[in-house]
């Protein structure tokens, strides 16, 4: 299993959605930290270059890789986290 860290504003959006879906976006995070080996990253390009994305739904997980530490970026919905 690999290693989440979060960073101040993803905690912060965290904090602001509904708890079943906040939850639903966790339950996804730590079941991808444990599959991270075997699944393929989805790059994200422009002002996102270097970031990947995690879909949950209509919300997206916005985060960067650090060796073998997933650091969580940002989380959103998928009509704002691009913005």
């Amino acid at each position: 299993m690999h290693k989440v860290e979060w960073t101040e504003d993803s905690l912060e959006d965290l904090k602001k959605i509904d708890k079943t879906i906040a939850n639903r976006i966790l339950n996804k995070i730590v079941w991808f930290s444990a599959h991270f080996k075997t699944i393929t990253p989805e790059a994200l390009s422009g002002d996102f270059a270097g970031m990947f994305k995690l879909r949950v739904g209509d919300w997206r997980v916005v985060y960067t890789t650090e060796g073998d530490i997933i650091v969580i970026q940002a989380i959103g919905h998928r009509k704002e986290i691009y913005k």
